[in-house]
């Protein structure tokens, strides 16, 4: 069961971190994208309005609001990782002493 949830949850997370990786990576891809007859001269003198077109700033915020997105998944992830490596440690030393405790009372039965 808890290895059907570990695989569950990391099946999610590979999804949704799939698809903000393709919305970040269509934005830059989309971002970098010039119309032909742009391409041909560039001009000296581009002052800093025309740098910062609305579109581009619409794209640098959505790729900051993904990363922070991407960020906080990652961080969620981790921690879910390791309560479930310390829920399998403790399931591990139960299981361990049940052996023992089997072994044991093997050990006196054949006495």
């Amino acid at each position: 069961m808890l290895q059907w949830l570990v695989l569950s949850y990391h099946s999610l997370c590979c999804i949704s971190l799939g698809r903000i990786a393709k919305h970040a990576l269509s934005a830059v891809l989309h971002a970098r994208q010039t119309p032909p007859d742009l391409d041909s001269k560039p001009r000296a003198s581009r002052g800093p309005a025309e740098h910062s077109s609305p579109k581009l700033e619409r794209l640098q915020s959505e790729l900051r609001e993904l990363r922070e997105q991407f960020e906080q998944m990652k961080t969620q992830h981790n921690k879910e990782i390791k309560l479930l490596m310390n829920e399998l440690d403790e399931e591990k030393r139960i299981r361990l002493t049940l052996q023992m405790e089997l072994q044991h009372m093997k050990k006196h039965m054949s006495k």
